[in-house]
C-alpha cells in the first residue's frame, strides 16, 4: 500500500518548476527566477518587474501563480536603483532575448510576452513596453510616475493594457498610477483596490514596506494577485475588450 501511495504521488504533475539564472542586462549580471508550468505547455511568458529598492524574491507568490495558471513567470532583480529608463532599457533587452530563446525557455512571440510592474517596476515596464510593438499587453500595479515620462510612455502603447491601483499614499506618489492609466489608448481596465495598501502588490511582503507604506493583508494580497494573473491571461487570449475605467465607489 505505501508503494502504490508513492507511486501515486510521484505519479502526480508538479503545478511549477522553478529555477533561477544569471543573465546580463544593461552591461550588469543580474539574477533571474523563472516559474514555469509543471504539467500543461506554456501559454506564453510574463516579464514581471520589482519596485524601488525591493528584489525578484518579493514576486515568489505572483511567480508560483503564474506558473500555475499556465503562464511562464521571469522575474528579474533589475539592474538600477534610482536609473528607471535604464531599468526600462534592461527590461527591453530580457524581452528580446527571450525572443531568440534565453533562461532555457524556447524562442517566443512578442505577442504572447505580457509585462508587469509593481511600483517603480510598473513605470520601467511601460517605459519598456513603449517601445516593444506587438507585445500581448502591459500590466501596471500601483506604478509610479513623479516626472511625467510615465504618463509619456502609455500613451504611446500600442498594447492592450490593465491597471490596479491602491489607495492613494505617499508611496505611490498619492495615486500616479492613475494618470498614466489615463494615458493608455486601449486601456481594458483601471481598478482601485479599495482599502488596498502600496504593498499588498507584492508577495510577500514585509514589516519595512508596511512601515513606509502601510498595513497589508493576506487578504489583499491573494485579491491583488488573483486580479493580476486574470489579467494575464486575457491578455494572452488576444483580448480586445471594449476599453473601460472600473473605479469602485468606496474607493474614490
Amino acid at each position: 500500500m505505501l508503494l502504490l501511495c508513492a507511486v501515486a504521488a510521484a505519479a502526480q504533475p508538479v503545478p511549477f518548476i522553478p529555477h533561477t539564472e544569471m543573465v546580463e542586462l544593461s552591461g550588469h549580471a543580474v539574477h533571474v527566477d523563472v516559474y514555469a508550468p509543471g504539467a500543461d505547455p506554456s501559454s506564453g511568458v510574463a516579464i514581471v518587474a520589482h519596485g524601488f529598492m525591493r528584489s525578484r524574491g518579493r514576486h515568489r507568490d505572483l511567480g508560483q501563480a503564474l506558473a500555475v495558471a499556465g503562464v511562464t513567470a521571469v522575474i528579474p532583480d533589475l539592474p538600477y536603483i534610482l536609473n528607471h529608463w535604464g531599468n526600462g532599457e534592461a527590461i527591453a533587452e530580457l524581452t528580446h532575448k527571450l525572443e531568440a530563446g534565453a533562461l532555457g525557455l524556447p524562442p517566443i512571440e512578442p505577442s504572447r510576452i505580457v509585462l508587469i510592474g509593481t511600483s517603480a517596476g510598473g513605470l520601467a515596464t511601460v517605459l519598456a513596453a513603449a517601445k516593444l510593438p506587438g507585445l500581448a499587453g502591459w500590466v501596471g500595479l500601483d506604478p509610479v510616475d513623479g516626472t511625467g515620462t510615465g504618463v509619456h510612455a502609455a500613451s504611446q502603447l500600442s498594447s492592450p493594457a490593465v491597471v490596479l491601483l491602491a489607495d492613494p499614499s505617499g508611496c505611490n506618489l498619492y495615486g500616479s498610477g492613475r494618470s498614466i492609466a489615463r494615458a493608455v489608448p486601449t486601456l481594458l481596465r483601471s481598478i482601485v483596490l479599495g482599502g488596498a495598501s502600496h504593498c499588498d502588490f507584492e508577495g510577500p511582503t514585509n514589516k519595512f514596506c508596511q512601515r513606509i507604506c502601510g498595513g497589508s493583508s493576506s487578504e489583499m494580497q491573494a485579491f491583488a494577485r488573483e486580479e493580476t494573473v486574470r489579467a494575464v491571461v486575457e491578455l494572452l487570449r488576444g483580448s480586445r475588450a471594449k476599453p473601460m475605467t472600473v473605479l469602485p465607489e468606496h474607493a474614490e
